[in-house]
């Protein structure tokens, strides 16, 4: 049993770890392209047109293509996304 509770103890920290790396990641990308745009109160305004995790994902690809002009993998992307509902949008 005590070797059962400390494989799941090791397994859920590395989890958090990895998310903190995620996390890390995509304010750094977020940080790099979207402030070059942006400052961060368009993601708090009253009248943001991003109401969904979905529409979040869409928003940000279309600064990729766009302004941005950022060549990032799906992964990168996904921290993005991830850091910006984490952040801002808490869907």
């Amino acid at each position: 049993m005590k070797k059962l509770i400390c494989i799941l103890a090791l397994t859920l920290s590395f989890n958090a770890f990895a998310n903190d790396k995620d996390h890390h990641q995509g304010k750094t990308l977020h940080d790099q392209k979207c402030t070059s745009c942006h400052k961060d109160e368009v993601y708090s305004r009253k009248d943001r047109s991003v109401k969904t995790l979905s529409a979040l994902q869409n928003q940000v690809n279309n600064c990729m293509k766009g302004a941005a002009k950022a060549e990032w993998t799906q992964s990168q992307t996904a921290s993005v996304v991830e850091f910006l509902n984490d952040r801002y949008y808490k869907f």
